[in-house]
């Protein structure tokens, strides 16, 4: 009865980290991610080289050093994992700035790290930018979109 008087859940969702054009992460070529061993999500073919905060969270894992990689819990209490590049551990950090610490609070579009596409590109590695949601039983169902072109911070590529 009253039914319309409950307030509805609005649905949530994550804006593209990077702008440029969105895969699916199958399509990615290294298998830890296409196998979506790690958990389900998406890559982008960047235009450039900077990587924003596809919602509001917390910094959980910076990789220091190499500054490839980057986790955030956001706030509905799931985890996520932003990797630029395959095998780009492989540059020790050349070509990437991190604007994060571990711990440190962010709102969606907050730039997180900055890289140097052509220079990855350079050494013939994959610029790729991929986004997984880390798998874990209480994820709600997400639904990740592609095979668009994104800009970052305003194109939705998850909901649930």
């Amino acid at each position: 009865m009253f039914d319309f008087l409950k307030k509805k859940k609005q649905p949530q969702q994550l804006t593209a980290m990077i702008n440029g054009e969105v895969i699916p992460v199958t399509k990615v070529k290294d298998d830890v991610f296409s196998s979506c061993m790690l958990g389900k999500g998406i890559a982008i073919h960047p235009t450039d080289g900077t990587v924003i905060a596809p919602a509001d969270g917390k910094i959980t894992v910076t990789m220091e050093g190499t500054n490839h990689a980057v986790g955030i819990r956001i706030a509905e209490g799931f985890d996520l994992l932003i990797h630029i590049g395959i095998d780009t551990v492989s540059l020790n950090g050349e070509g990437f700035i991190s604007y994060v610490k571990t711990d440190q609070k962010v709102k969606a579009g907050d730039k997180l790290i900055e890289f140097d596409k052509d220079l990855i590109e350079s050494r013939g590695l994959c610029s790729d930018v991929i986004l997984i949601a880390i798998d874990n039983p209480e994820l709600p169902d997400i639904t990740f979109k592609s095979g668009m072109q994104a800009t970052a911070g305003e194109t939705v590529v998850a909901t649930w």
